[in-house]
């Protein structure tokens, strides 16, 4: 009988030791597929953060930059940029103090002015985004129905400049900015009126034998209007008044007979309205018809 005990004693014990080494050996199982499971979840919600981040990223690259089309809208020259930065990915551009230049297809410097894009960033998707850029009257020197080849320009992007007085207003969805340095106004300005003569001058024909309309007359330095004329201004009132009347055309007094003729001084730009009147009346009458006063808009002729 104590055998029967003993035998019934030493069974159970294996059997108590079988059943804690299966219980135990299942445990570390369940332990990693929880682990597993929460490994994933992470996994899963990395991914996601990394997709918003890369999103909401602020870009500082220097893109690459195309023209897609010059345009003009009042006196306002519009730019419609193509801009190229891979490492901008799906973020966006927000850098202030950023000179944009650009140049026409023989390499003469057109537009400039610095743009802040703090408050309206450029927004990129895969690398690539469009943007418009407004040049006022006073940061652009060539009429924009004059851009033979609007898609040949080259752009300057260049990073950390600095701008004079305030931006101007933005033109419906193209940003403002503000003007470039005084000296280099006045310089680009300058060339603009050098270049404006040039081509102008083979538009003076049939003022010889018509008659036309001089709109303004003015001098470097002449005092005028309350100021003293820069190049700049010049350059600007040819390019309002060439928006206003298309067939306005530039020329240097002194180049032609009709200022030289009784001896006077004629250093000074001449604007034209590029209008053809048989008669210095009907000249006379287009003047008073467009609003403009006697002693600012005559009949010419260039003989």
């Amino acid at each position: 009988m104590l055998v029967v005990i003993m035998i019934a004693a030493i069974g159970f014990w294996i059997w108590q030791s079988t059943r804690t080494n299966d219980d135990a050996s299942t445990q570390p199982t369940t332990q990693q597929q929880t682990t597993d499971d929460a490994s994933s979840g992470d996994v899963d919600g990395n991914d996601k953060d990394d997709k918003d981040k890369k999103k909401d990223a602020k870009c500082t690259a220097t893109p690459d930059v195309d023209v897609d089309d010059l345009s003009v809208n009042g006196n306002s020259l519009i730019a419609t940029l193509a801009l190229s930065a891979k490492s901008c990915d799906n973020g966006t551009y927000a850098e202030p103090n950023i000179k944009i230049t650009v140049k026409n297809d023989d390499g003469d410097v057109i537009a400039a002015a610095v743009y802040d894009f703090t408050k309206k960033p450029i927004t990129f998707q895969d690398g690539e985004a469009t943007t418009q850029i407004a040049f006022n009257s006073r940061q652009h020197w060539q009429p924009a129905d004059e851009i033979t080849s609007p898609t040949n320009a080259k752009v300057i992007w260049q990073t950390g400049q600095k701008g004079e007085g305030n931006a101007s207003a933005d033109v419906a969805d193209a940003r403002g900015g503000a003007s470039i340095d005084t000296a280099d106004n006045e310089r680009y300005a300058q060339l603009a009126l050098k270049r404006q003569l040039n081509d102008d001058s083979s538009l003076t024909s049939p003022f010889y034998s018509d008659y036309t309309t001089q709109l303004s007359s003015k001098k470097y330095n002449m005092n005028i209007d309350g100021k003293a004329w820069k190049y700049t201004d010049i350059y600007e009132q040819f390019l309002k008044l060439h928006y206003k009347h298309p067939n306005a055309i530039l020329i240097w007094a002194a180049d032609y007979y009709n200022y030289t003729k009784h001896g006077h001084a004629a250093d000074y730009y001449v604007i034209l309205s590029g209008e053809t009147f048989s008669r210095a009346e009907d000249a006379t009458e287009w003047c008073s018809a467009n609003g403009y006063a006697a002693q600012d808009c005559v009949a010419v002729d260039l003989q």
